[in-house]
């Protein structure tokens, strides 16, 4: 870690936020009075009860969601189930990076903290119902105007404001089925290219959501929507040159309606892509083909 990063942070808040169990530790800092002082805008959470999906308020909620986070990147049965799920991404090469000298990670923890930061701000009955309309951007908008105060610098304020502000567009991107390649690379480019760190974000989210009532065919149905944004991202915004085959492409050529369907199949045409045992637009659609022939023969 840059020390010069470092040296502007809350040193508890930063050390909380770099261990690999944060969210005892940001308990830790909430007992002590400190989270509030350093965050106030977490404050109104708390005991703030949410409808009748949520298991805990919006202060625990959010603290769930590091948990959540903790789970999923340590060495436990969620951590081994991600990683199987995703084998065909590169995890360690998207997340072991540094912005402003802060490890991707910390700042991925920070955003899981404060992802539903204005939702007292913007608690509103509709239909008899209470919703949170907007909370992400207006989230967003709080922490671009305090993370700069606890020393962050730019980049980081960039990177945790958009996953804070973006952290449900995965489920609105979906609800036009099915999601456009030109959709898909607006939703890219506003992430700067994070697909996979948001999507972190997203599925902690519903991890907390649900609390204990949240079960392991919630995360494996979850995680199977990791790989379908993920890979959809990846086939219609590559970093270099034009795509083998797109999302659009399997769409059209396959008559593919399920979403579990669609991200398995490119995700296994993207991995033997990637293992160059596919190099031409026919071999990847005729793998397509044959992949998504034999997963509906096994279902």
């Amino acid at each position: 870690m840059n020390a010069n990063a470092a040296a502007a942070l809350p040193p508890d808040l930063l050390a909380a936020l770099s261990g690999p169990a944060a969210a005892p530790a940001l308990r830790d800092l909430d007992q002590a009075g400190r989270l509030a002082s350093l965050l106030p805008e977490l404050e109104r959470g708390r005991g703030f009860t949410q409808p009748e999906l949520h298991y805990y308020d919006v202060l625990d909620h959010c603290l769930a969601t590091v948990a959540a986070l903790d789970a999923v990147l340590g060495d436990g049965e969620d951590a081994r189930e991600f990683r199987e799920s995703a084998s065909w991404i590169d995890i360690d090469g998207s997340l072991d990076r540094e912005i402003d000298g802060l490890p991707l990670v910390t700042l991925l923890r920070l955003a899981c903290l404060l992802h539903d930061v204005a939702k007292p701000d913007t608690a509103v009955f509709l239909e008899g119902r209470l919703r949170f309309p907007r909370h992400g951007p207006r989230g967003a908008e709080l922490m671009a105007a305090h993370l700069p105060t606890l020393g962050f610098e730019p980049a980081s304020v960039q990177f945790v404001t958009a996953m804070i502000r973006y952290h449900l567009r995965p489920g609105e991107l979906i609800k036009a089925w099915p999601p456009t390649d030109h959709a898909v690379r607006r939703f890219t480019t506003a992430l700067d290219g994070h697909v996979l760190p948001l999507m972190l974000v997203n599925l902690c989210d519903g991890m907390a959501t649900r609390g204990p009532r949240y079960t392991r065919e919630n995360f494996r149905r979850h995680l199977h929507f990791v790989n379908y944004i993920v890979a959809r991202a990846l086939a219609a915004f590559p970093e270099e040159e034009e795509p083998l085959i797109s999302g659009d492409d399997l769409i059209t050529e396959l008559d593919v309606s399920s979403g579990r369907l669609l991200g398995d199949v490119l995700a296994s045409v993207r991995r033997a892509i990637s293992e160059g045992t596919v190099t031409s637009r026919d071999d990847a659609l005729a793998l397509a083909k044959k992949v998504l022939a034999d997963m509906r023969a096994r279902a």
